[in-house]
């Protein structure tokens, strides 16, 4: 709400109507706002963020007074546009204040009358906080209160207190904003719509209600879309899931984020079961594109990094500690086993790798990763990380940790993963074994697609203003596509085939597969020597990278099946 201030400001300030004037969707601009306000900035951001709906926008033309020395003490003012003079009575000096300064804060802690008298010297625009509203947010909230207590202490003793950055105060707040909003999100609604649709599908295969077979690659779009649906939506079940567990059993956001990251791809390996039945090859090529698309997204994200005077953004040092090492591996047994194919090939030795090949470069890929995640513990035990880029606790969030929303939300996703899994397996099987679609392109596309929940949670931590964290997470999608689902998808092949499936559970030894193979070893060489140059990521990196990804792409695709 704006308002417009005349003659008496402080009696049309008094008059303001105190309702929630901040919509929820834009408490990230006015966190963002208030994160520039010193004592704000001191006090827990998860209590803070109550006050978000109760912050007034007011305008105040030229010669308007915001406020008058003596008076009670009512509000805090920040000032978005214009500017203002502050005089005090017996003091020759006058101050003059602009945008991005704050005026009358002492209000909000003691609410003693007023120092100074504020007059606009320009039209102001400012953002009102009213001592009442944020006592009402002090009162439901013993923690605030003991540490605003503190804050007030401080303040008398001439102490400055330690300030988060602008950037995790204000993302700690918009995660106690998702944390603690009640009632049906918008991912579950797709999630819904996603589920709906699905369970048609079961009823018209029993029933045959409407025979949708009988729309061809219509009603095969339409299995994906509901499919994917789900898959997103069961990625943010559980990772809620995941976040409500640690805050029951006090995790750190380290770990949290951590067992999160690694659950999130539930789905995923859901997706890759379905279509080793459908298509072994189809999911193989899926998952080792999965690894290309990630690779692509990790670079183009990078421009939309804030670089430094040198233009270089600092790469969160858990990352480079143990990325380095991860890329060193992932790019040898990529090259050790194309090599190994093309040796095959074209010796007349085998046209494919089946049964124990497949398992023996599953269970290397897992050991890698396992010693991985564990050298990332250790390094993070050891306080070595940034604890700027890591998420925070999910206790102080507030999130819903009764055991029954604990289990709701597992549960609706492990529901989403093996319904968006088997329609997805639905629309693999009509668009491969009904409509003839051509295998490659079928899976390059499936790829696409299943990363979109990687993408979005790309996205959710970069609005948050969480760049480490997000750099991390593509990242760290990259490498587990890589060392978990690749591996998944060639050590269930591997199973499959040796219990007597069929033939078709092996990877062909091909120009695609071969291809496949050997080209993930540039994309893993190429970003680890990005990552070794200064410990950081330039814009000239990310063009380095994008350009090779692309061409990486460009020939895969474009070469002979």
């Amino acid at each position: 709400m704006t308002t417009t201030a005349v003659a008496e400001p402080e009696v049309a300030a008094a008059a303001l109507v105190r309702e929630p004037s901040v919509r929820p969707g834009a408490a990230g601009e006015v966190l963002r706002r208030l994160s520039r306000i010193d004592i704000l900035r001191a006090l827990p951001p998860e209590e803070v963020q109550a006050i978000v709906p109760f912050v007034q926008r007011e305008e105040y033309p030229t010669g308007a007074t915001l406020m008058r020395e003596g008076d009670i003490g009512d509000a805090m003012y920040f000032i978005e546009a214009g500017s203002a003079r502050v005089q005090r009575t017996g003091v020759e000096t006058v101050w003059h204040v602009g945008a991005g300064s704050v005026v009358g804060e002492a209000a909000l802690l003691t609410g003693q009358p007023r120092s100074a008298t504020v007059t606009a010297e320009a039209d102001l625009t400012v953002w009102r906080i009213s001592k009442a509203s944020f006592d009402r947010i002090v009162v439901r909230s013993p923690h605030l209160r003991r540490v605003l207590e503190e804050v007030i202490e401080q303040r008398h003793l001439g102490i400055t207190p330690h300030l988060p950055s602008s950037e995790v105060w204000v993302s700690t707040a918009l995660r106690a904003v998702e944390a603690r909003q009640r009632g049906v999100h918008g991912w579950q609604l797709a999630m819904g719509v996603g589920l709906l649709y699905w369970v048609f599908l079961f009823l018209d295969e029993r029933w045959r209600l409407l025979e949708l077979e009988r729309f061809g690659i219509a009603a095969a779009v339409a299995q994906l879309l509901a499919g994917l649906l789900l898959i997103q939506g069961s990625a943010e079940a559980i990772i809620h899931g995941v976040e409500r567990l640690g805050a029951r059993l006090r995790w750190d956001g380290f770990i949290s984020g951590t067992i999160g990251s690694l659950l999130g791809n539930l789905p995923e390996f859901v997706v890759i079961a379905f279509l080793v039945r459908v298509e072994p090859l189809a999911a193989f090529v899926t998952a080792a594109v999965t690894v290309f698309n990630n690779g692509l997204i990790f670079s183009v994200y990078s421009f939309f990094l804030p670089k430094d005077l040198k233009g270089a953004f600092a790469m969160p040092r858990s990352l480079t500690a143990a990325g380095g090492e991860i890329l060193i591996a992932g790019g040898a047994v990529t090259l050790t086993v194309g090599i190994v194919m093309v040796v095959l090939r074209f010796g007349g030795v085998k046209t494919a790798l089946a049964g124990w090949d497949l398992i023996g470069v599953a269970a290397v890929l897992m050991v890698i990763y396992g010693y991985y995640v564990l050298t990332l513990v250790q390094y993070y035990g050891e306080g070595k990380d940034d604890v700027e880029s890591l998420p925070p606790d999910p206790e102080r969030l507030g999130h819903d940790s009764r055991w029954r929303a604990i289990a709701a939300m597992f549960g609706l996703g492990l529901l989403g993963a093996f319904a968006g899994g088997e329609a997805i397996g639905g629309f693999a099987n009509a668009a491969l074994k009904e409509l003839r679609l051509p295998t490659i392109p079928t899976a390059a596309a499936l790829a696409f697609f299943a990363g979109l929940s990687e993408y979005i949670i790309l996205f959710k931590s970069h609005r948050r203003g969480e760049l480490g964290i997000a750099l991390s997470n593509a990242f760290g999608a990259l490498t587990q596509m890589m060392f978990m689902l690749l591996a998944f998808a060639l050590l269930l092949i591997g199973i499959l085939g040796l219990r007597g499936a069929g033939s078709d559970f092996a990877v062909p030894i091909n120009a695609i597969t071969m291809l496949l193979m050997l080209l993930l070893f540039p994309l893993f060489y190429a970003l680890h020597q990005y990552l070794e140059q200064e410990k950081s990521l330039t814009n000239l990196d990310a063009a380095g990278l994008t350009g090779i990804y692309l061409l990486l792409l460009y020939f895969l695709f474009t070469s002979p099946a």
